[in-house]
Order: C-alpha cells, then structure tokens, then sequence
C-alpha cells in the first residue's frame, strides 16, 4: 500500500498540533513494512521534519518570518502536490488539512482527518479561528471515502454541524512520542515555584480569563510565579494587565523546543489548560509524559482525554479556575497522586496505536 500526504500542515508553520500529527503518524509507518507513502513537500521550516528522514524538502529559514514568502512557498507546494496527485502513483491520499484545490485532480479514495469544530463553533465570535471554513469543510466531508476524528468529542461535533454519516467516521485516538530518553535530564529553567501555560494564548484559548482567575492565588502565595511557554512573546496588552495586577516580574515567557518545553512540564508546580474548546489536546498527554500534574477545563475533549487523571474546573467561572489551581498548589500529596495517574492514562495512548486504527482505516478502502 502506498500513501499520499500533502504539504499543507506543513507549510509556513514551525510547530503546530496539526503537523506533530501527521509527522507522528509518518515516523510510525516510517517502520513498518507494510505500507509505503510520499509527503508531497518541496519548502518547510516546520520543525518536526527537520528531525525526518522521510522529507526531501528545502528549508527557508532566514526568510521564514515575511509572509509573502511563505504564501510563495504555499502556492510552490500546491503546485508540486498536485503534480504528484495527478502522477497516481498512490493507493489512498490524506490530504493535511482543509483545501480543496485537489478535489478535480483526485482518482483514488481519500481519508480526510477532522481534528475540531472551533471554526464553527466560534468563528462568528473569533474570526481569525477560521470563520468561512465551513463550506470547505462540507464538501470535503462529503467527498471523503473515510473520516478520522481525533476524539469522540470531535465526532459528535462533526454530527452537529455537518449532514455526514456516522458510519463514515473512525474514532482515533491521538498519540505523542513528547517522552524520550533523552530529555529526561532537561534541566530546571528557574529555581521557583510555577504554574506552566502552554501554546497560544489568545481567543478560545482563554488565556485573560485564566490570568485574571488566579490574580488572588498569586496575591496569596508570593512566591508562586506564572511560565507561558510558546505562542509567541507577550502583547503589549498583556504586559500591561501583568503590570496592573502587580505581578509583572512573577509572569515569564519562554519559546519552546522540545527539550526545554519538557523541562518545564517535569519542574512545574502543575500545567493549567483553560481552553474552551479541544479537539484533543495534546498538551495533556506531554505533561503526562514529562510527570506534571494536570489542572484543565471541563469543557470539549478535554476530559475525554485526561478522565481521572487531571483536575477540573469551568473556564468561565473565574472562582472555579482559582479553586482547582490553590487545591492542587497547596497539596503535594495529591499532585504525587496526579503523576501516578497521569502516568497510568497515558498507557491508553500511544503513536503506534494511533498509526495502526490508521492503517486500517487506509486498508478498508482498498
């Protein structure tokens, strides 16, 4: 069997759950025998597949910041996808995410991954997270031979907000390769206390909301300090409401790479997700993998994932967000007890458990 990917995810994004994804899944089936595929990707600066063996692409990192570059790269590449589409040497094609420029060109099946419904779900309320996608999203839904959704949350969303069968769709699980040998010496970025925010901060991500709940949690415990790693450095906005609540120099941002994002998750006190909506949530499954106690929201997909191994709280209620930050702060045996969990649910989940739904979803088709 031979596989298609394209170079969507992976054109002018550096990291992202999207790619990590696919680069996963790619890495799995990279060792076994059984299936052969192609990325069809000729320029990236993503950081996964500087790490591939897989990808003979082009990196243009000096120019990676200017945005008519990458939208250059982006046409470059969907050229050479289409290319290598209309080529037909490939039993199934995935595309990466949701374009259609492929739909005229396609002659085998294909198997579209469904990762959320934020779009439609808030893209009147955030128009950045994608308003106007649903269309696209429709028709390809309806075009797909198969569909993988990433948690049962995701397909009922599917079932909400789009007229699609329910036996068209697999439940797959997502997995993460964030626990390596190698960083688990990651050493200690600060000598303090901290609570650990991860990823972008803004929209649906809830980051206001979740500063704003535990301003009376950091009044009470001045040695407690706030790390926000990744999702680029901090607004002009958001210094000045770190400023306003006098706590400016308790609040840190870091960027990320692998190593020294795991060293965060192993050393903090614990990691607080206050997103509203996750189709996953990966950021659970690495804070498992690196031993950190897990605060998250109670909304989406993120207690189908996390089940008894996190505690919870409301999003939107800025008293329920203080609550479970000080319960666990202030308790060591109970973040003890997380980790135990922790540790055990992430036995439920695994990138060569996901590739293997995966390959059968691809067998089925054939």
């Amino acid at each position: 069997m031979n596989v298609l990917y394209d170079h969507q995810c992976f054109t002018g994004l550096t990291y992202g759950g999207v790619s990590r994804y696919f680069f996963d899944l790619m890495s799995s089936f990279s060792n076994r025998s059984d299936i052969e595929f192609e990325l069809s990707l000729r320029l990236s600066n993503n950081e996964y597949l500087s790490k591939a063996s897989f990808s003979r692409h082009l990196r243009y990192r000096q120019l990676a910041h200017l945005r008519n570059v990458n939208r250059a790269a982006s046409l470059f590449n969907r050229l050479y996808s289409l290319q290598r589409i209309k080529a037909g040497q490939y039993d199934i094609f995935h595309p990466t995410y949701y374009h259609r420029y492929f739909l005229k060109s396609i002659t085998r099946p294909f198997v579209l991954t469904f990762h959320d419904a934020t779009s439609e779900r808030y893209g009147k309320q955030y128009p950045d997270v994608g308003e106007g996608l649903y269309e696209v999203k429709k028709q390809l839904l309806h075009r797909a031979d198969r569909i993988i959704s990433v948690s049962e949350f995701s397909k009922q969303e599917i079932l909400r907000f789009f007229p699609i069968q329910p036996d068209k769709i697999s439940v797959i699980h997502l997995g993460t390769n964030f626990k390596d040998d190698s960083l688990q010496n990651a050493p200690r970025a600060f000598d303090f206390p901290y609570l650990l925010f991860v990823g972008k901060r803004g929209l649906y991500k809830n980051f206001n909301v979740f500063f704003r709940a535990i301003r009376p949690v950091l009044n009470r415990y001045p040695d407690l300090h706030l790390v926000c790693a990744g999702g680029g450095a901090f607004t002009a906005e958001e210094q000045g409401l770190f400023h306003s609540a006098r706590v400016n120099e308790r609040v840190h941002y870091r960027p990320i790479t692998d190593a020294s994002l795991f060293g965060l998750y192993r050393h903090a006190q614990a990691f607080v997700f206050p997103s509203l909506n996750e189709g996953f949530g990966i950021p659970v499954l690495e804070a498992f993998s690196a031993g950190c106690p897990v605060i998250v929201s109670d909304r989406s997909s993120l207690p189908e994932v996390a089940a008894d191994a996190a505690v919870y709280f409301d999003p939107e209620d800025d008293e329920s967000i203080a609550n479970a930050v000080e319960k666990v702060v202030m308790n060591d045996s109970l973040r003890n007890e997380l980790r135990q969990k922790g540790a055990e649910r992430l036995t439920h989940f695994s990138c060569e458990q996901t590739a293997r739904q995966t390959l059968a979803v691809y067998q089925s088709l054939l």
